[in-house]
């Protein structure tokens, strides 16, 4: 059921009119276009709808909140597979807008057409500001705390402080996720829009990254047709690959019952340790054969094709990264290694031809090391940013907060985010400032492998020599999370009840 169904359905049983919408302030035109499906209501106007044709209340307006956000992604999704799409609304922008009507409200909730006297916006543009249709630059944004500031005062100067924080990070945050945003879409509309073309799998190809004229979700019926399209070589191991080159692809047939497979996000349990008699796990895995692949891979920041198993066979799902791996004790007791892939963007998907070429003589999973590689491939790994990674790096001026290198590039300065607790799933780090380090390339691949940990003092150790390196700098405006910093000890097979010495 589409969403105006949906809201001609709210209106009909509650034998509401139009006019009772317009009352509350809605522009009768954008009601009308809403009832018809020809664009989606803005959040006030929806509110506005609710509230006139609802029973009313916070849950209900959530309620259709969180409906209109699932029909702006399927209209997303739709354009996306005709060819085309549009930069959506990112968390970033979503946050200002919520934290700019919270400012207004606890100013008074004046109306727009006040304020607007009092400073060079118009009523429409402070409107559009705290329905989240459009982002301030920083002189606009300036701009409306004048005339907020008129029309209210500022008594005790809380208006200043507010100012200061909005415009330091809140709108520097947002105005740099939609910027990264839109250089997301125009990526990914030049190469959507001749889509996928239909030819017959490369035989005889191994290596890694895509495999040529293999589709995405393209089906096979057997392991053997999936072996013969090099998709995945072994007819049994779950896992293809070398310690010394990587992971070249896995199976998710659902095996193991810590798996998580979370669609864009695959919580993969590596192999060994079971018995194929008594179909249950009854010794510690260890980081070897596949499993230390896949943890070269995670280093190199290689693509690892991905298949998953079904009921009508085996589908080829794409390039996944290896973004983190890590040991734990599973349901049964035993140590098992985990191991967090991330499929790539279907902008990446398009562009990620890292492979190596030539031959590999006889090697699989299970017989080791290649024996006869011609060529490899040049991987780059990708450092992924966002808006609170460039705050961080800012605040820090690209200097590292362990060794206090600073980068100097022709470009510019470089450094690198580090986040102290993963983002996604098992983790759920927040992607916030005070779970993110500035620090250095080497550094960076150091701290993410457990090669240097941080102590709740925020002393600095190496895991090579136990050694004290250093220690972290904070500066005002950035502190870092302690507990975030134990969870990283721990991850790292370290004491939980105190700092390593």
């Amino acid at each position: 059921m589409s969403f105006a169904h949906q809201l001609r359905e709210l209106q009909e049983c509650s034998q509401g009119t139009v006019d009772s919408v317009v009352v509350l302030g809605a522009s009768r035109t954008a009601v009308y276009e809403a009832l018809r499906g020809s664009r989606l209501p803005s959040i006030k106007n929806l509110d506005r709808m609710v509230a006139a044709w609802g029973v009313g209340g916070s849950t209900e307006r959530e309620s259709w909140r969180q409906r209109r956000r699932a029909a702006e992604e399927d209209l997303a999704e739709e354009s996306r597979r005709r060819g085309s799409v549009t930069a959506g609304r990112t968390p970033e922008e979503e946050d200002f807008a919520k934290r700019l009507r919270e400012l207004w409200s606890r100013a008074g909730s004046p109306s727009t057409e006040r304020v607007a006297r009092h400073c060079d916006l118009s009523a429409r543009t402070l409107d559009s500001y705290l329905d989240g249709r459009t982002i301030p630059t920083e002189e606009r944004l300036d701009e409306l705390f004048d005339g907020l500031s008129v029309v209210c005062g500022d008594e005790g100067g809380w208006l200043s402080v507010e100012r200061e924080a909005f415009l330091g990070e809140v709108l520097f945050r947002a105005r740099t996720a939609r910027k990264e945003e839109r250089e997301r879409v125009r990526e990914l509309a030049s190469v959507l829009p001749a889509g996928q073309p239909i030819v017959e799998y490369t035989r005889g190809f191994i290596g890694f990254g895509a495999v040529p004229g293999v589709r995405l979700g393209q089906w096979f019926e057997s392991r053997r047709t999936l072996s013969q399209a090099t998709v995945h070589r072994p007819l049994q191991a779950g896992i293809c690959g070398t310690a010394r080159l990587g992971a070249e692809s896995i199976v998710v047939a659902g095996g193991y019952q810590d798996d998580q497979d979370l669609g864009d996000v695959i919580i993969y349990t590596g192999q060994g340790g079971r018995s194929a008699d008594a179909g249950r796990r009854i010794q510690d895995q260890e980081l070897t054969r596949g499993n230390a692949a896949l943890a070269t891979s995670a280093a190199t920041g290689g693509a690892v094709r991905v298949v998953r198993s079904a009921d009508r066979g085996y589908r080829y799902d794409g390039l996944f990264r290896v973004e983190d791996y890590w040991w734990e004790r599973s349901r049964e007791g035993f140590a098992v290694w985990r191991f967090r892939l991330v499929a790539l963007p279907p902008a990446e998907q398009a562009v990620a031809a890292t492979q190596v070429s030539g031959s590999v003589a006889e090697s699989t999973a299970e017989q080791g090391e290649a024996k006869d590689v011609r060529s490899l491939a040049m991987i780059q790994r990708v450092v992924r940013s966002s808006a609170v990674a460039n705050y961080v790096k800012q605040i820090h001026d690209y200097t590292c907060q362990l060794c206090g290198t600073r980068l100097n590039l022709l470009t510019g300065a470089y450094a690198e985010a580090a986040h102290i607790t993963p983002l996604g799933q098992p983790h759920n780090g927040p992607d916030d400032p005070a779970n993110v380090l500035c620090l250095c390339a080497n550094d960076h691949v150091l701290f993410d492998f457990g090669m240097l940990v941080i102590n709740d003092d925020l002393t600095v150790i190496s895991r090579f020599d136990s050694q004290i390196v250093g220690r972290l700098r904070e500066v005002p405006g950035h502190a870092v999370d302690r507990r975030r910093l134990a969870e990283h000890r721990v991850r790292h097979g370290l004491p939980s009840d105190g700092s390593l010495r």
